[in-house]
């Protein structure tokens, strides 16, 4: 898979931004129901305050019932196990939708630019168990049907997580797939033209998408692996995961399969009660790929992510940050962080100091 028509130019623009990182409001409870049991609820909404365009209650939101004994059925929208059993330590707090947020090059393709091939989402009509603890271990399975079901597709995907914690370690395991997704569909180019080249020398004229053919079936999957270590005031976590795109397609030269592989290593600190610093490394490989009867190359896919922070901490609920971001993109990648979509092979770098205030 190579891209060879490579756009011009840089497509991020040098600004100044003030950004929320997925500041939210909810509200939570249960009700005991007896013999243990316990019915429980979660509403949440994102609450930017730097702008009024917030979607009511599109974070986790759901009814469950609960058993100290049995585990935990929920129902609603919610984070897969996936999601939540890597990636495990926060970036100072504010990692969820700021751009130190690993989710692209750790989870996604790195071209394109549509999360439909993601594994980092907060799935809906989602029916999720997870087990009791069980001598430090416990696991969460989940499954989704998603509501745009035609004649011929049944997209759906399924999720699940073991987990065991130990002392000054947790390791984590995890798997995902979802059907007609098309997550690579979405990302390979409709044309060669201007557009940079999923494979070849020469850049393909025609279309190497198979969503649109009714004939046509998607299977994406993931596996990874989380090691967490405390070691005083330290704390290491390690991930590695692998990613296949695979799809069926009729007609020669359209995509077949795209698969990689990512590593995440952090470093957080706690040096005294007021100082707190985090270091992580995140590196996507260039993986490989098939096209039916035709030539692929993925030369130039891969990308790497180093993030720095600082944090001066007043109290649990509240302190000041800095934060410091490189995203470098082999010549045929476009890996985003924040909220612009670089061109291919663009780098960026970002900057930002805030408030965190917890209630």
């Amino acid at each position: 898979m190579r891209y060879l028509c490579l756009q011009g130019g840089n497509a991020v623009i040098s600004r100044t931004e003030m950004e929320s990182s997925n500041s939210r409001l909810g509200v939570r409870g249960s009700e005991k129901l007896g013999g243990g049991l316990r019915a429980i609820f979660q509403l949440e909404t994102a609450f930017l305050v730097d702008s009024n365009n917030t979607a009511f209650g599109a974070r986790d939101s759901f009814v469950g019932l609960t058993h100290p004994a049995w585990g935990t059925i929920k129902l609603g929208r919610m984070d897969t196990p996936f999601k939540g059993y890597g990636d495990d330590i926060s970036f100072l707090g504010v990692s969820s939708g700021n751009f130190t947020s690993t989710s692209d090059v750790n989870r996604n393709l790195g071209f394109g630019g549509s999360n439909s091939g993601r594994f980092h989402e907060r799935a809906q009509n989602v029916v999720d168990y997870e087990t009791p603890k069980w001598g430090g271990f416990q696991a969460e399975v989940m499954y989704a049907r998603l509501e745009t079901d035609t004649a011929f597709r049944h997209p759906e995907f399924y999720s699940g997580g073991i987990k065991w914690e130990g002392g000054p370690f947790e390791v984590a395991v995890g798997y995902e797939q979802h059907k007609d997704f098309f997550g690579l569909s979405n990302n390979v180019p409709t044309t060669g033209a201007n557009l940079g080249c999923f494979a070849g020398v020469t850049c393909p004229t025609g279309t190497m998408r198979n969503s649109g053919d009714a004939d046509a079936r998607s299977k994406d999957e993931a596996a990874e692996l989380m090691v967490k270590w405390k070691w005083g005031i330290h704390q290491f976590e390690f991930d590695v995961n692998q990613k296949k795109w695979s799809e069926s397609p009729r007609v020669n030269g359209r995509a077949t399969e795209y698969k990689n592989n990512s590593y995440l290593a952090i470093w957080d600190a706690r040096w005294s009660p007021q100082w707190r610093t985090q270091v992580h490394y995140v590196k996507a490989t260039a993986g490989s790929c098939q096209r039916l009867n035709a030539t692929c190359s993925t030369d130039g896919l891969g990308g790497t992510q180093v993030s720095a922070g600082v944090a001066y901490i007043f109290s649990k609920r509240t302190w000041l940050f800095f934060l410091v971001q490189w995203l470098k993109n082999d010549q045929s990648a476009n890996f985003s962080s924040g909220s612009q979509q670089p061109n291919l092979g663009e780098d960026v770098t970002q900057y930002a100091v805030g408030i965190h205030h917890s209630f």
